[in-house]
């Protein structure tokens, strides 16, 4: 409807596109001569690469976006807080329910006749992402209080939880206080996704940023970002770069608080072209069909990268994988290699997409202990997934895991509504 803002949209779907395309960009996998599979990073080789990270690491620009359309739901009268808790979780956490399942299955075949080395990093690449999906989901299960701290505190909500994140900062990398850090998912996530609830909120008002002083907000972020990073006060990557020693996202630091306010400059700046572009009706179609699929796409990109990969590494000895990385052979091959990952992906957005088009939307009655409890256990499942993974080195199953998930994805009703028919 026109009452959406289609530039919420329009920079999701950016941002969803970013973070495909550069994973699957990062795969730099060579069957050398020797016969040796070589599985590097990209991010391992390109020049400069630390600080190119600044531009592929796009996640604040999800809990951006993300906490400016969870203000705009919570600010509505009409909207019941049980029933969008309800349903966020449906349509977040379904998708993800068969990602774990047919990961399980797959460590239940493969580990019989694959080394558990392989079993295990293909099984931690394809959940990996998973993440992002427990961290927002704890700031939606938490999004009503928070919203009404913005209500009560405004701007001062932002930077209570920013000068906490830069105190637990202090503490995991100058005091040493171990596992703290991982405080910062809450603290820095929290923070951004805050600064969505300003933009809703100056929207609101008729009173957002100008273009302007949006770009001074960017230019000064930036220019807070470059002086910390060169004074050695936090590393420079913005993405874990393997052997590339630290950086700023596991756990997050408060400079990615920095980039997050970069990011929101631009996208404040942008609003009137951006939206203009975004009406457009091809463009808007697109954004449309991509936008009732993110889910699935983002919960499978990786799981397909695995999957090709395993099959090119496998299959007619390695020579699809041929190609020494960086040569211009290597880059000149790579729209070839995005074209068979899309149309793998779109088969598999084809078959497990119902989980994320086939979601109950209708109001729920359901007693609110039922809810938090099965809000509590997703959270725990795909934290669990992410972070514990469901399979040790050697190949054995974390059976809790996706026992969790199942259990979790019952009491939330987080599968396709066609089901209970």
């Amino acid at each position: 409807p026109d009452s959406r803002n289609r530039v919420v949209d329009l920079w999701r779907v950016i941002a969803l596109l970013a973070v495909v395309f550069g994973h699957w960009l990062a795969a730099s996998v060579w069957v050398d001569p020797s016969g040796d599979v070589n599985v590097m990073n990209t991010l391992e080789w390109i020049p400069y690469a630390a600080w190119f990270t600044w531009l592929i690491q796009v996640m604040p620009v999800f809990f951006f976006v993300g906490g400016y359309a969870n203000a705009r739901a919570l600010s509505s009268r009409a909207s019941n807080r049980r029933t969008w808790l309800t349903i966020r979780f449906r349509r977040l956490f379904a998708p993800a329910v068969p990602v774990i399942l047919l990961w399980t299955v797959l460590t239940l075949v493969l580990r019989n006749f694959v080394d558990a080395d392989l079993v295990y990093a293909g099984v931690l690449n394809a959940t990996i992402p998973l993440w992002f999906l427990g961290v927002y989901l704890a700031l939606v299960s938490v999004a009503p209080l928070t919203h009404r701290l913005w209500e009560r505190l405004d701007l001062w909500s932002f930077f209570v939880l920013a000068a906490a994140a830069i105190v637990v900062d202090v503490l995991y990398r100058v005091v040493d206080v171990p596992g703290i850090g991982w405080i910062n998912l809450v603290f820095v996530w929290g923070a951004v996704h805050q600064l969505g609830y300003w933009w809703e909120d100056r929207e609101r008002d008729r009173s957002v940023m100008s273009p302007i002083y949006s770009i001074g907000l960017s230019v000064t972020a930036l220019a807070a970002l470059v002086s910390v990073t060169s004074a050695d006060l936090y590393p420079v990557a913005m993405i874990t770069i393997p052997g590339g020693g630290p950086q700023n996202v596991t756990p997050p630091t408060s400079a990615v608080i920095l980039l997050a306010l970069v990011q929101a400059g631009v996208i404040l700046a942008t609003i009137g072209p951006v939206g203009r572009f975004a009406r457009r009706r091809n463009v808007w179609k697109g954004v449309v069909g991509i936008s009732g699929f993110m889910m699935s796409i983002y919960v499978w990109h990786l799981t397909v990268l695995s999957l090709v990969i395993a099959v090119g590494i496998f299959a007619f000895d390695g020579a699809a994988f041929s190609l020494e990385p960086g040569t211009a052979w290597w880059w000149i091959t790579r729209p070839v290699f995005y074209v068979v990952l899309v149309t793998v992906l779109a088969a598999f957005v084809a078959v497990f997409g119902v989980f994320e088009r086939d979601i109950d939307t209708s109001p729920t009655d359901r007693p609110m202990p039922i809810v938090f409890t099965g809000m509590g256990l997703t959270i725990l499942a795909l934290a669990a997934t992410a972070f514990v993974y469901i399979v040790d080195r050697d190949a054995q199953l974390t059976w809790w895991i996706p026992l969790t998930a199942v259990v979790a994805s019952l009491i939330m009703r987080a599968y396709p509504s066609s089901w209970r028919r």
